[in-house]
């Protein structure tokens, strides 16, 4: 009918407790949880605009956006580089103290031996000085020593 509601629908739109009025019975839309053709033409238009899709100028167009990610990209990429150096740094700097700590360890083994072999050689050498001339002696008197005997294998063949 041609009834006139005081009060406006839920959606803002004409009609109320979804009932169609007579200009919208025509149309076949009825009032279906929608607002006005109109309106939801300007609310996309509005949406898009604000997302920079639509033209005149308002958004940023698809080159510019491609330098923006390419330029994201390498900072992440960076970014990504220089912690990838300070962790191989970090490594590295345990890897040499904890080689400091065995390399010390076995270098004063090392030392150690190296000085308990010196002191081996030094009591060898002097060992040596002084049974030098009794060892002399000792082979001259078994090489001057003569003693003419036949050997017990020896035979005489006649």
């Amino acid at each position: 009918g041609g009834q006139q509601h005081a009060a406006p629908c839920p959606h803002g739109g004409p009609g109320g407790q979804g009932q169609p009025q007579a200009e919208e019975a025509g149309t076949g839309q009825g009032h279906r949880g929608g607002h006005r053709p109109g309106a939801v033409v300007g609310a996309a238009q509005h949406l898009h605009q604000g997302l920079g899709v639509a033209g005149g100028g308002l958004g940023p167009g698809p080159a510019v956006l491609q330098t923006r990610k390419a330029r994201r990209l390498k900072q992440a990429k960076e970014e990504a580089q220089m912690e990838v150096e300070q962790y191989r740094r970090e490594r590295e700097q345990e890897f040499q103290s904890k080689q400091q700590a065995a390399m010390g360890s076995q270098g004063n083994l090392s030392a150690e031996v190296e000085q308990a072999t010196r002191r081996q050689v030094q009591g060898m050498q002097s060992s040596q000085q002084r049974n030098r001339e009794r060892v002399l002696a000792q082979l001259l008197g078994m090489v001057c020593d003569v003693r003419p005997q036949v050997h017990p294998n020896y035979r005489i063949s006649a």
